[in-house]
């Protein structure tokens, strides 16, 4: 039906007209030579003035947006498998994001990837879970559905495709994991002295556990380079951290004096011996020696006996969530082992003082 421009005699903004009523709007703009027009109609709504005006030119602003960026696209039709590409590509290129594309790929695309967002009700999608733990996937693993299905029926709801999330309700229950840390002042005292022992005369994996007991991740020591290095200001660099933030530390001074004993100016800092200009990506058989004499130790316990060496020495809980790369304070309590004994002990001593002082 051709469109009779005439009727809309009111200027709301360049490109932008209203009919006398304001409820029929006509818009038209340029895009490489190339001119687009559109009405928008609200006269089935029971909208003031004001009101569409402000959805006119809402819904211009998503017209020019769809011809500017045709593959950011969307409309009622589109399937989750596409949608969710486009909600990937916005997202930080991170270790972290790779793992949730691969878990989508492999647990969730071949279940519900074919349906349009708005026919995707919660119970597919606790149907998808369902399967996950017939194959007897780690609650943890399984929780990650979520954690890529929520943000993306979120932001599919603010692109006016849903008005409701299918996950709201679902929750998976991972189960309490966290060992306990006696004494971990003394357990971390340990764990210093054999990595000296072990790797006394390696300064390339004596630094690399140094990093660890300075609450590093693996990925995130195996991904250093020597560009990350800043020997001036005894500062790091970490580019892909867990929460996609860059971080900057403190380069302890022992770590210093053994990354100098190998230094390079360029590259990866834990270069492979067999592929040069590539860097290492297991240390299984490093952390075995340790194991010979700490049979219980790995790399993510020694973050739960780092934080919870912080708390016996009465580190504050922001500093501790920070030294372990943490963009919040709730996190920590994964790591943390609470020291009751002397916490009650504590709280004796104010007692005490209390009832000598009334």
């Amino acid at each position: 039906m051709a469109i009779n421009r005439e009727e809309f005699i009111h200027k709301i903004k360049p490109g932008l007209m209203a009919n006398k009523t304001y409820k029929k709007f006509f818009c038209r703009f340029k895009i490489d030579e190339k001119t687009y027009y559109k009405t928008f109609d609200f006269t089935d709504k029971n909208w003031d003035k004001r009101t569409c005006i402000n959805k006119a030119e809402q819904e211009m602003f998503l017209f020019k947006e769809k011809k500017l960026n045709p593959k950011s696209e969307i409309n009622e039709n589109i399937k989750l498998n596409q949608f969710i590409e486009q909600h990937f590509d916005k997202l930080p290129q991170t270790t972290w994001t790779q793992t949730k594309k691969k878990h989508y790929e492999k647990y969730i695309a071949k279940n519900i990837g074919n349906k349009k967002i708005i026919d995707i009700r919660q119970m597919h999608i606790k149907e998808c879970i369902k399967k996950q733990e017939n194959l007897e996937l780690a609650p943890r693993t399984i929780k990650t559905t979520l954690e890529i299905l929520n943000p993306t029926f979120n932001e599919a709801i603010a692109n006016r495709v849903i008005d409701f999330n299918p996950c709201y309700g679902i929750t998976i229950k991972i189960p309490r994991t966290k060992k306990i840390v006696l004494n971990a002042s003394e357990e971390l005292t340990t764990i210093i002295q054999t990595v000296y022992r072990v790797f006394n005369n390696n300064p390339y994996y004596l630094s690399l556990y140094l990093f660890a007991i300075q609450g590093r991740r693996k990925s995130e020591i195996l991904k250093l380079k020597w560009e990350h290095i800043n020997f001036k200001n005894n500062t790091y660099l970490l580019i892909d951290t867990k929460n996609g933030e860059h971080q900057v530390f403190h380069l302890a001074q022992n770590i210093r004096i053994e990354l100098e004993k190998f230094y390079n100016h360029t590259g990866w800092i834990y270069e492979s011996f067999i592929n040069p200009g590539q860097r290492i990506n297991n240390i299984e058989k490093q952390t075995n020696k340790i194991k010979q004499h700490i049979p219980n130790f790995t790399l993510h316990r020694l973050r739960n006996i780092i934080v919870s060496a912080m708390a016996e020495q009465g580190m504050s809980p922001t500093l501790m969530s920070a030294a372990l790369g943490h963009n919040n304070t709730t996190t920590l309590s994964k790591y943390l082992t609470l020291n009751y004994m002397k916490s009650s002990e504590a709280v004796e001593q104010v007692i005490n003082s209390i009832i000598i002082k009334s």
